[in-house]
């Protein structure tokens, strides 16, 4: 019996734009948000995503595959920045998936949506079914340490790395060269551009251009916290051990 029921929820502001790109990412995230807020903001507000999954297994579509939805933000996977422009969104409703269980009804439906998705998108490989921290590290940590990633990847969705040996702990380089493989970005900063509204890639974080404020810096160690997040949530995040160091050369090779 299917637990995924869709239903029509059409956005309802121009947060959208036709795509020319191929869709080859799949992009999980939490909203932080009860449905009723989730959908105000999504539909109305200056974000937008192609389906809101309800905990009771509802997904509602807010965007049809050839539009581009402003889900993932300032990003980068695989090399290549602006996510969005080849993405599809789906955006979960849970408060905080770092503290909250995903109801069993909630990742039933889940599975069969991105099943669906995987079918009309095969250019979708397993490396690319990501978390928003994956994307955007440190500046995001949904779908959170309890999204059930290793369920998902038993049904052929993603990746989960099975009978990683543990290996030395490498070199911080060495890690990020592995991280990298593995699809992370390389060390970076961003800030919020006050001008045009939004974060901005930011190439010399002690000389940001004008009118941008708040510049962080992301180090290996934020973009190892985003891979243990996904991969190894029981894990001191930010810091390599010989298992992650297991799990980051099982994930790097081809």
């Amino acid at each position: 019996m299917t637990a995924l029921h869709i239903r029509d929820a059409r956005i309802a502001s121009a947060s959208f734009r036709p795509r020319t790109e191929a869709v080859d990412t799949l992009v999980l995230h939490h909203t932080a948000l009860d449905l009723a807020a989730s959908l105000k903001v999504l539909r109305e507000g200056a974000v937008s995503v192609h389906f809101v999954l309800a905990e009771d297994g509802t997904a509602y579509k807010l965007l049809e595959d050839g539009e581009v939805g402003w889900h993932a933000g300032l990003s980068m996977w695989r090399g290549r920045p602006d996510v969005n422009a080849r993405s599809i969104g789906i955006e979960i409703v849970n408060l905080d998936g770092n503290l909250h269980a995903y109801p069993r009804a909630q990742v039933a439906a889940l599975i069969e949506l991105c099943t669906l998705i995987l079918r009309r998108h095969p250019g979708i490989g397993p490396r690319n079914v990501v978390g928003h921290s994956d994307i955007a590290p440190r500046r995001k940590v949904d779908p959170g340490r309890r999204f059930p990633w290793q369920r998902l990847a038993e049904a052929g969705i993603g990746r989960w790395p099975g009978g990683a040996e543990p290996r030395p702990v490498g070199s911080e380089a060495e890690v990020q060269v592995l991280l990298e493989a593995c699809g992370y970005p390389p060390p970076h900063a961003f800030g919020r551009d006050e001008r045009r509204g939004g974060n901005i890639w930011v190439p010399d974080a002690a000389r940001p251009p004008p009118g941008v404020t708040g510049v962080e810096r992301v180090t290996t160690a934020d973009i190892l916290r985003a891979f243990q997040l996904h991969y190894q949530p029981r894990a001191r995040a930010g810091r390599a051990t010989a298992h992650t160091m297991g799990l980051l050369h099982c994930l790097a090779a081809p």
